[in-house]
């Protein structure tokens, strides 16, 4: 039975053989039909099998808890190394020795590494030795990460994706005066395996970690009784201006990306995220109600200063790089489009600190040009994912303008009648010029 891997790197190859003229578009399309059907299969068959062996694994455990109290300690002892050690060996057994089943020793793995987490509790529990969650949790990731590395397994490298922003923020419950500044060092091992793994996933969730880091930051530096309150309006402004940097570094990065065959696969990834924090940190502060808002700014934290500053200056920095070694048009107009985007918010930002009553209108401007920019550069690079992401944007906008500005003034029916008259031609409107859109991008990208 052939790998997805091996099934992956065939459809790499047809590609290059295609462009290389060795194979005709028919000749192509016959092997990768033939391969497709077969990964399918493969899907299908690992799947149920890697749920089945996970099955397994729980009922062994839930036999063994349930006659727990009954065991001795130094038999308790033997049975928590036996199990971690008994399903790690059947995962290496079936992952790597007899390789026809890949999803079985998937899925004992994961039951291993489930395995090897309850026994760090057990084990302090049958000690009485006193420690809180997150370093359990800790302890947890560090035991199992190896085994991401040595058997290169995703499903263990997602599992110690989750818990390090698991461990993150219950470190925050523990330890509320502090940053946290080791979740990088954990952060950037997981980010190694991601790109040894090829595993986007767990990419998405370290980034979304790193972005609960800086939240935490933002908070620290400007603590929570003075940013929900009217008076610690300014502080949601500076979150968003956050978010908006570190949007910019990640759409950098996705640009970055995208230049080399081998990080392909990750451009979109880095590119959806920084759309999402730029465009929902905008529209937070889209609402009419920010009108009523009296605060000037008196003064800023230094560590915010200093934040704003390091990623403002991270994304330009990427940016002129990127912009000084871009040798197409399409992706020049992309670098000027996003960096102007993050120029205007920082603008949005400044205008908030003299008068509040500004900050509804101006960053609803800004959000307005940011889907029409999102949508203008996946027309531009024939990327239906951001173009319709921009789309999204650009009706989320729309739609909450309605209800936010109309709520108080019209009758409720009548109100929500309109409202689904105007998104119901909006979806048909909008659907039609999608379908023209994406036609044109498509013959775009075949000349």
């Amino acid at each position: 039975m052939v790998s997805k891997g091996w099934i992956k790197r065939l459809f790499e190859e047809i590609a290059k053989w295609r462009n290389e003229g060795l194979i005709d578009d028919t000749q192509a399309s016959r092997i990768q039909a033939k391969y497709a059907e077969r990964l399918e299969y493969n899907r299908l068959i690992n799947t149920i099998v890697t749920l089945g062996s996970i099955l397994v694994g729980l009922g062994i455990l839930l036999f063994v808890a349930s006659n727990w109290d009954k065991i001795s300690r130094p038999f308790k002892i033997l049975i928590i190394f036996s199990v971690i050690s008994g399903f790690n060996i059947s995962g290496y057994y079936f992952r790597c020795v007899k390789d026809n089943y890949p999803g079985l020793g998937e899925g004992f793995l994961l039951i291993g590494a489930f395995s090897f987490g309850a026994g760090v509790w057990l084990i302090a529990q049958i000690y009485q030795i006193h420690y809180n969650f997150s370093a359990g949790i800790l302890f947890w990731i560090l035991g199992i990460l190896p085994l991401a590395f040595v058997y290169r397994s995703w499903m263990i490298l997602t599992l110690s994706s989750i818990l390090s922003c698991v461990w993150l923020g219950s470190y925050y419950t523990y330890y509320s005066q502090r940053a946290g500044y080791g979740f990088f060092i954990l952060a950037a091992v997981l980010i190694s395996l991601c790109y040894l793994r090829k595993q986007r996933f767990s990419l998405f969730v370290i980034l979304v970690g790193i972005t609960m880091w800086l939240t935490r930051f933002w908070v620290l530096a400007y603590p929570m009784d003075r940013t929900f309150t009217d008076k610690g309006f300014i502080g949601h402004v500076i979150l968003v201006t956050i978010y908006g940097a570190w949007g910019v570094i990640l759409y950098g990065l996705g640009i970055w990306h995208q230049r080399s065959s081998k990080l392909f696969s990750f451009s979109f990834l880095y590119k959806f995220l920084s759309i999402i924090f730029i465009a929902l940190g905008t529209y937070s502060l889209t609402f009419t109600h920010h009108y009523d808002k009296g605060e000037h700014l008196i003064s800023l934290p230094l560590g915010i200063n200093l934040l704003i500053l390091f990623l403002s200056a991270g994304g330009i920095f990427i940016f002129y790089r990127l912009y000084r070694t871009a040798d197409n048009k399409p992706e020049i107009k992309e670098i000027k489009l996003v960096l102007w985007l993050f120029v205007l918010q920082v603008m949005a930002m400044l205008l908030s600190f003299s008068s509040v009553r500004t900050v509804s209108l101006s960053y609803n401007i800004i959000l307005l040009f940011q889907a029409l920019g999102f949508i203008y550069i996946g027309f531009l690079k024939s990327n239906e994912g951001i173009f319709r992401l921009g789309i999204a944007i650009f009706f989320l906008d729309i739609l909450s303008r309605y209800f936010d500005i109309f709520w108080k003034m019209m009758p409720r029916s009548l109100l929500f009648i309109l409202g689904g008259a105007i998104l119901i031609g909006g979806a048909v409107f909008a659907n039609k010029k999608r379908r023209e859109f994406e036609e044109r991008m498509l013959k775009g990208a075949s000349q």
